[in-house]
């Protein structure tokens, strides 16, 4: 089926991450994400600028929090990177009115050496139970948007 555009449903969104081997994984029973991309800080520069008020960007950030139904795949999937030093790829792929194919948006970076995401938390709700886990950037280089699946 070719690429879509238009309306769709949070149903369409997958979530992918590396597990602790370093393969790339999708986690099902996806239940919630956060706002997803860059956030840079703003610097006020009116005292060096002329008569309007501006600003300057300086570094960006992107944490994710995801929230999965409570699975113990999913608990030993994210169980087995959180706290870990070794930068992941993760993978947010939003499909249009369909699962996700190559050509429509998504969102992550493939890890390197010294580039990807690191998961910070992993917490267990019992009264819905959730699981819900917060993934930060490490390195220098930025996750960003894309159509081509991560690696």
């Amino acid at each position: 089926m070719a690429a879509q555009t238009g309306r769709t449903t949070f149903k369409y969104a997958e979530f992918h991450v590396d597990d602790s081997a370093g393969t790339l994984t999708q986690l099902t029973d996806l239940m919630g994400l956060s706002v997803v991309g860059l956030e840079y800080d703003e610097v006020d520069v009116t005292a060096w600028a002329d008569a309007v008020k501006n600003a300057l960007p300086g570094h960006p950030d992107a944490p994710i929090v995801a929230r999965f139904r409570f699975s113990t795949t999913v608990f030993s999937h994210l169980s087995g990177i959180v706290g870990g030093l070794t930068p992941l790829s993760l993978d947010i792929q939003f499909g249009i009115r369909h699962a996700w194919e190559a050509g429509e948006p998504q969102f992550g970076i493939t890890s390197t050496t010294t580039s990807g995401y690191i998961c910070t938390a992993v917490r267990i709700n019992p009264d819905d139970m959730t699981v819900e886990a917060r993934f930060v950037v490490m390195g220098s280089t930025a996750p960003a948007f894309g159509t081509a699946a991560e690696t």
